[in-house]
């Protein structure tokens, strides 16, 4: 629709000008058309007098529409009180229809021509010029139309516009960052063996580099390679390997081309947060496998353990944000499973 350009012309503010320009032009066509007709019999006489009587009915025509247009319809319709404004627009097309009348009265009787309508008064006239006014009642009614879908348009760009911006907070919470708990957990590891233990306080704070670097450069961008997205993974696993006071062991087994492919950052770590936090975990067992651009990632731990109920609803809702309709995902006692079919991910 944006790149619809009669849309545009209506509804972008840029053709505002000649929207009006177009209407004035119309307008001209169809008043001075209009006048000819009720004064074809006496052109000969009226000479160029005919030309101000048109512009006459012009200026009488265009203002009735623009204080429709200006004052009726921003006041009364789109604040939703139509009540009022279809009375007052039948007031206005009555008295547009009395002027019209009244208009012509005067002139044939200033400039002494035959009266085409043998009595004014009669309340039938003003029926029949009513009836013949279907001209004017469509041109208000369209402008009322367009106001109101001007309007609700903008209603809706308003409420995708804010779905979108809640959209990209989520999806940033996504890009969620690793757990303050996990971090905190780390530094305090290599604070308390900086004496004892400096080369793997040393270690700590290299993978914890990796991490952040990895966390506040590449994961700006809205895609990163997955191979980038595996080094994290090793870096993380080997991280909490580290600063386990307890045995943890973990094995990570990637099948399939990487290098070329793209995904969302940080999408492994919201599947498998709550494990790495938990000191239940002593064994993880990680396989990936890429065919193509299909991507099945499985995790397995200790069905001891019980994931919060909410986690699943969660990382779903995080998921359907980024990959909808493209994913399968499942989670069971001691199994994670995460299916991505990349194929139409734009």
């Amino acid at each position: 629709m944006s790149q619809n350009i009669p849309y545009h012309f209506l509804f972008n503010s840029n053709y505002r000008l000649w929207r009006h320009l177009t209407f004035i032009f119309t307008l001209v066509i169809i008043t001075f058309n209009q006048t000819f007709i009720v004064y074809q019999d006496n052109l000969s006489s009226l000479g160029n007098t005919i030309f101000l009587i048109c512009f006459l009915s012009f200026v009488t025509y265009l203002l009735t529409t623009y204080l429709n247009y200006f004052y009726l319809i921003p006041k009364f319709l789109l604040n939703e009180n139509y009540t009022i404004y279809i009375v007052l627009l039948i007031v206005i097309v009555v008295a547009l229809m009395g002027c019209t009348l009244f208009l012509e009265y005067a002139i044939r009787t200033i400039l002494s021509l035959p009266h085409r309508i043998t009595s004014y008064s009669n309340p039938i006239i003003l029926i029949d010029s009513l009836s013949s006014s279907a001209m004017t009642i469509i041109c208000l009614w369209s402008m009322s139309v367009i106001k109101l879908f001007r309007k609700w348009n903008k209603k809706n760009e308003d409420v995708m516009m804010l779905e979108q911006n809640f959209l990209e907070t989520e999806v940033n919470k996504l890009k969620g960052q690793i757990s303050p708990i996990f971090m905190s957990r780390a530094l305090r590891k290599a604070a308390l063996i900086t004496a004892s233990d400096p080369q793997k306080a040393s270690q700590i704070l290299m993978l914890l580099g990796h991490l952040l670097r990895y966390q506040l450069y590449d994961c700006n961008r809205n895609k990163v390679f997955l191979n980038s997205e595996i080094i994290f993974l090793k870096n993380l696993l080997q991280l909490k390997k580290i600063i386990e006071d307890s045995c943890f062991e973990y094995v990570l087994e990637v099948k399939g081309k990487t290098n070329n492919l793209l995904i969302s950052p940080l999408l492994f770590i919201v599947l498998i947060q709550s494990i790495l936090i938990a000191n239940e975990i002593k064994s993880l067992s990680i396989n990936l496998e890429i065919s193509e651009k299909k991507i099945r990632f499985i995790v397995n731990y200790e069905n001891t353990y019980r994931l919060p109920p909410e986690y699943k609803m969660e990382i779903a809702d995080k998921l359907n944000m980024l990959y909808p309709d493209l994913y399968i995902f499942t989670m069971e006692s001691g199994n994670i499973s995460l299916q991505l079919d990349l194929k139409e991910w734009k």
